[in-house]
């Protein structure tokens, strides 16, 4: 519910609807950008310095060295990696913006073996002094238990 409160607070105000929509072109682009990195460095061009990363081990990391490091882990299992995005929900505000995401992961691992998960995603990004758009917090899960078809339950 607090969500929900704050998103809309945040929608409600950003000054300018060209601004809003240009932002928003830039956030969609910066998250799709990193789904399709294939490094840490990659992975983490867009972050702040002090980027929260809940999924990190130890399971709430600060900054983005133990997430380059896990990333370039992850990546090196694989053959190849194909992001696709299923759904893709943008929030702004005039610094501030969030980006909600069910993202399809088609996975060949070095072994080939493949697999494919829906991932959850929420890209939280502030405006720097430099007028430019970093994250400094990223949380992505993969639902269990159930089959999922990567859709929103919509309330009427």
């Amino acid at each position: 519910m607090l969500t929900k409160k704050i998103l809309k607070f945040m929608s409600l105000h950003s000054s300018n609807k060209n601004d809003a929509d240009k932002n928003q072109e830039i956030l969609n682009s910066i998250v799709k950008e990193m789904a399709e990195s294939s490094t840490g460095a990659e992975s983490t061009k867009h972050w702040s310095k002090d980027a929260l990363w809940f999924d990190i081990p130890p399971y709430a990391s600060k900054g983005i060295q133990s997430a380059i490091k896990m990333f370039d882990s992850v990546f090196g299992n694989f053959k190849s990696c194909k992001v696709s995005f299923l759904e893709m929900d943008t929030f702004m505000g005039d610094d501030m913006g969030v980006v909600c995401s069910v993202q399809k992961v088609d996975m060949v691992f070095k072994n080939d073996v493949a697999k494919t998960v829906l991932v959850r995603q929420t890209d939280c990004f502030k405006k720097s002094e430099n007028n430019e758009w970093l994250l400094f917090h990223q949380h992505a899960s993969v639902p269990s238990g159930g089959e999922w078809n990567g859709k929103f339950v919509v309330d009427n």
